[in-house]
């Protein structure tokens, strides 16, 4: 408040001020009054004082305290307490006072408006950002960076778990651009980091955003190989039709005339039995890049394993691999489309079984539960040969594979339908010890 607007505010005591001057000469007739024993004059004047006095007493309490109480809700923040307060002033500056206020307000609103906009535009951003002090007490925090950390939300860097702590050696860097690689759920996250530092009122603030770029390369890989495998299913169909077509007419036609002529006859067998099986390999590969758009439905995990179990029942009686399957809670359900879900668990399980198969005591786990950001995680592990670091590497590439007879699709088209209903797939393995496939819904 400024010395004229304060002068102002003083002059709102006038009315008091009168008080004072017929106090003052009320006091003064008293004393003559009494020098000249004018005694019934006195009485008049000592009431007419003491009525003056307590009048004065209680007005200059009322304005310390409607001061008091104006300037504390102002302290506050509440702009609010104005009425009791502004009587005390003249009509014309009441007047300039309350269009002051309505002022103040008006823009307070603005500014609290503007900051609700801003945080919701920032809460609603792909991209993680969050800001901490120089304690490390986070300030702001944004939805994206918990979905992408997959953490609960944290008030200060020291409640992160000890997974983080690579984000936060990288936070104590002085370097802007920086690529943090955290192992979350047995899934690699590789982060785009970028600092900045701002200056607020004198206290020092970092401005954190985080951007998970492994998921946009794999975006962009997949869409890659599903260009490539739609020139493939073109060309490759338009050749072997005719083939397949052409040996089957030509075999035929021999049959009928009863040539003795075994050798063309068998090598005509083989390019239709060759020709087949290339129809076959290619329709597989065109299933990969036309999937159905999804039917999300409520999934029961319990009947959902308890059916897949059948399925492979045999398979494992066989082999005599142990298989046990768990879900917690037992009514734990999953919106997705149930055709895919069930078509990924096969080719994981399958694959399970395959990885199993000659090792001491083979086991498969079927497991399914909530993540602590109350997400449905469906995991397959064995304790089969496991997958060596270079292999974990492309086993999601369409035609790798490591099977001798294997056509490569199985574990790319399940990372193509968990993508289309919006989920994840990611592998733990060591050599030699076993491997972990995890869905996350």
């Amino acid at each position: 408040m400024s010395f004229y607007q304060l002068r102002m505010l003083i002059s709102g005591l006038a009315r008091q001020f009168w008080g004072i001057i017929l106090a003052s000469f009320t006091l003064f007739g008293l004393m003559i009054a009494l020098q000249n024993s004018y005694w019934i004059t006195a009485c008049v004047l000592f009431l007419v004082l003491s009525g003056t006095l307590f009048w004065l007493f209680k007005q200059l309490q009322k304005t310390a305290y409607s001061f008091y109480h104006t300037f504390i809700s102002w302290e506050m923040g509440d702009w609010g307490q104005t009425s009791t307060f502004q009587k005390f002033l003249p009509v014309s500056l009441q007047k300039s006072f309350s269009k002051a206020i309505e002022q103040i307000r008006k823009e307070r609103l603005e500014k609290q408006s503007q900051e609700l906009y801003l945080r919701s535009v920032v809460q609603h951003i792909p991209i993680g950002l969050f800001s901490f002090d120089h304690t490390g007490k986070i300030d702001f925090c944004n939805t994206a960076v918990l979905q992408i950390l997959r953490c609960l939300p944290f008030k200060h860097l020291n409640e992160l778990p000890a997974i983080y702590e690579p984000l936060k050696n990288a936070l104590q860097n002085t370097q802007k651009r920086q690529i943090v690689r955290l192992l979350v759920e047995d899934e690699v996250l590789e982060l785009i980091l970028t600092l900045s530092q701002v200056q607020i009122l004198g206290k020092n603030y970092t401005i954190v955003s985080l951007q998970d770029f492994q998921a946009e390369l794999e975006e962009k890989e997949m869409e890659a190989w599903q260009n490539l495998t739609r020139i493939l299913t073109h060309e490759i169909l338009n050749s072997v039709t005719p083939i397949s077509s052409l040996a089957s007419t030509a075999l035929e036609s021999l049959q009928e005339a009863n040539y003795d002529i075994a050798e063309i006859e068998q090598a005509l067998q083989i390019i239709q039995k060759r020709s087949q099986n290339l129809t076959q390999f290619v329709q597989e590969f065109r299933a990969f890049t036309k999937l159905p758009t999804p039917s999300p439905q409520k999934i029961l995990l319990t009947e959902l394993f308890a059916n897949l179990h059948k399925l492979i029942e045999n398979d494992l009686k066989n082999r005599n691999i142990q298989f046990r399957s768990i879900v917690f809670p037992e009514n734990l359900t999953l919106q997705a489309d149930l055709m895919m879900t069930e078509q990924v668990l096969i080719n994981l399980l399958k694959n399970a079984i395959h990885a199993v198969t000659g090792v001491e005591n083979p086991e498969i786990k079927l497991i399914a539960q909530q993540d602590t950001l109350g997400k449905v995680l469906i995991r397959v592990e064995d304790n089969g040969v496991g997958i060596s670091e270079e292999a974990k590497k492309s086993i999601f590439v369409p035609f790798f594979t490591t099977k001798k007879t294997g056509s490569g699709i199985g574990l790319s088209l399940s990372r193509q339908m968990m993508r289309v209903q919006g989920g994840t797939i990611s592998v733990h393995s060591v050599l030699g010890k076993g491997s972990t496939f995890t869905l996350r819904f």
